[in-house]
């Protein structure tokens, strides 16, 4: 049997304003297996980075739980939650977030050598060859266009080998053929490496290649 990776039960988030309650997500339950892929679609305000954020323990629910990796987070305190994502997660950001003052290479290896694996460079490089990069090495971010960034930023989130990668709008400042590209290679690491991946997305293209969907409206999920 697969190893449950991710599992949320009833989880709901309600944020207090000016006028009252504002529900952001209602009764939501979920369940990911080792290599699974799911796809968080819907409208702007619907709940999707919400949603990422919880399932990521970057936040907290209001009510439900939430289980990552055997671990339910809200019985985690802060800096429980940061060791279990260092140890377990990965992250790919619209906006890439690679550190500039890096180059590619050392960017890669940077959560290796923050987890003290051995031969962090030979497994960094071995991973920006993969990703077409081998020839960039030393390249600095500003130095790379915005495709060539986002593998950078993809070997970087798989290079420590995590157990579940949440992407978010992963190819959201690239051109279609660019965006296509960065697809491949996600499903390409993702089928690879075992690594379950949850990706928030308004490219229908991209959400249609995961096994499955989730669809949100208004803070409830709706049949795909």
């Amino acid at each position: 049997m697969s190893e449950v990776i991710l599992l949320a039960r009833d989880l709901s988030k309600v944020v207090t304003g000016a006028e009252g309650a504002l529900p952001i997500l209602q009764a939501l339950d979920l369940q990911l297996e080792a290599g699974d892929s799911l796809a968080i679609v819907g409208s702007s305000g619907s709940g999707k980075s919400t949603l990422l954020g919880l399932l990521a323990g970057l936040d907290l629910p209001s009510s439900g739980e939430v289980h990552l990796a055997g671990q339910r987070l809200d019985t985690l305190d802060e800096d429980a939650r940061a060791r279990l994502r260092a140890e377990r997660v990965g992250f790919v950001f619209q906006s890439f977030q690679l550190l500039d003052s890096l180059t590619a290479l050392e960017n890669v290896m940077l959560p290796l050598e923050l987890e003290g694996a051995r031969q962090a460079r030979e497994q960094a490089v071995a991973l920006l060859e993969r990703v077409g990069l081998g020839e960039r090495l030393r390249h600095y971010p500003r130095q790379l266009s915005g495709g060539e960034q986002q593998r950078v930023a993809l070997a970087r989130a798989f290079a420590p080998r995590p157990s579940i990668l949440f992407a978010d709008e992963p190819t959201g400042n690239l051109d279609s053929r660019t965006g296509a590209h960065i697809s491949d290679l996600l499903f390409e690491l993702n089928r690879e490496r075992g690594t379950t991946l949850v990706l928030v997305t308004h490219d229908e293209r991209l959400a249609a290649r995961c096994a499955r969907q989730l669809r949100l409206e208004g803070g409830r999920q709706v049949a795909a």
